[in-house]
């Protein structure tokens, strides 16, 4: 039995060390074989060399470069490359558990081994943070296989929540992947990749499985790669829930069964854009631009204004109240000028 690791890689070389060596600790078992695939895409620091010297200490790292072209091409291209019958996806911020491909392994093995095994397997992760760890756990029976009409309960969490998007937590055979491997060759995507990628294999998913144990550390630090203000977060996403939109349609029994809630992550998804562009470094007359901007977006203008699912984070409703009303502009501004002058007073008080 043979997994294949793939890495996205896009200015990591700060973080990519620790999620290699976490593979690596689980390489050499006589049980299973490991590759790992190294997707560089437009870095501008270390990255290219560091997956070079990767792939050249070991024969079963393979360092592919490219231009950017965002996480979800890169993934495709490492679904590609993949030798295995396994396909697993790291990011290059996070890591493995130990003992988290002999967990998988034993597990496919009680399965019938990878011919018999279900086609997806879900698992638990560590969600990590400078607040503490905390382990996330799914909502479905232990080591049952659904398929069929039982697949329901997957498509009734990935629509109703983002329990499910991460592509992280799942590890999938080939087949599947190559099934997937169909659709949407030249999308550009990093945000809302997982969420597209995950429902696409999902929904050609014949059979799926949940491993109850931790196989995953998420690195939630903001000081990571995914905590700062990026233009394109908008537009992906948009991107993404247009071609979710055609897929969950296809899974309701009933009409409109998922829209109302995939309406409300939408709205989140507005807020968590002005969040991420008001808590920025950009200057005041950037960011003043880019909010204008922001505010005059078809799908902002289309979906800011709904109602929040109820389990939306604090801060995000702040920023939805913030959205609301008249003159949302100048309340956004005014709440950036109160949040830099506090920074500031902060930062001097520190000193």
């Amino acid at each position: 039995m043979k997994f294949s690791v793939i890495v996205p890689v896009h200015n990591a070389d700060r973080f990519l060390k620790n999620a290699v060596d976490s593979v690596l600790k689980q390489t050499g078992r006589s049980s299973y074989q490991v590759e790992i695939v190294l997707v560089e895409n437009g870095s501008l620091d270390g990255s290219p060399k560091l997956c070079d010297d990767y792939a050249a200490t070991y024969h079963f790292i393979t360092a592919l470069h490219r231009e950017k072209i965002g996480a979800y091409a890169a993934r495709r291209l490492g679904m590609e490359t993949a030798g295995g019958e396994w396909l697993l996806f790291v990011d290059a911020d996070d890591s493995l558990s130990d003992g988290a491909l002999e967990s998988l392994y034993s597990f496919i093995k009680e399965h019938g081994g990878t011919q018999d095994a279900p086609d997806m397997i879900f698992y638990d992760y560590e969600r990590v943070s400078p607040e503490g760890t905390i382990v996330r756990t799914f909502p479905f029976e232990a080591g049952k296989v659904y398929s069929g009409k039982e697949k329901k309960a997957f498509y009734d969490v990935m629509c109703k929540g983002d329990l499910l998007n991460p592509l992280w937590n799942k590890c999938i055979k080939r087949d599947l992947a190559v099934a997937s491997l169909a659709d949407d060759t030249t999308i550009f995507l990093n945000h809302g990749e997982d969420l597209l990628q995950t429902a696409q294999l999902l929904d050609k998913a014949e059979s799926i499985s949940y491993l109850n144990r931790v196989i995953y550390r998420y690195n939630a630090d903001n000081a990571g790669l995914t905590g700062s203000y990026h233009s394109e977060y908008l537009p992906n996403q948009a991107c993404a829930w247009e071609k979710f939109d055609d897929i969950f349609s296809k899974w309701e029994k009933t009409p409109g069964e998922y829209a109302e809630m995939t309406e409300k992550r939408k709205t989140l998804t507005c807020s968590i854009a002005v969040k991420s562009l008001l808590l920025s470094d950009l200057k005041k007359q950037e960011l003043s631009d880019k909010l204008k901007e922001m505010l005059a977006d078809p799908f902002y203008m289309k979906h800011y204004a709904g109602s929040l699912p109820e389990w939306a984070p604090e801060e995000d409703q702040f920023f939805h109240e913030l959205q609301m009303g008249q003159e949302p502009f100048k309340k956004l501004m005014a709440y950036v000028g109160k949040y830099r002058l506090k920074s500031f007073i902060k930062a001097r008080i520190r000193k």
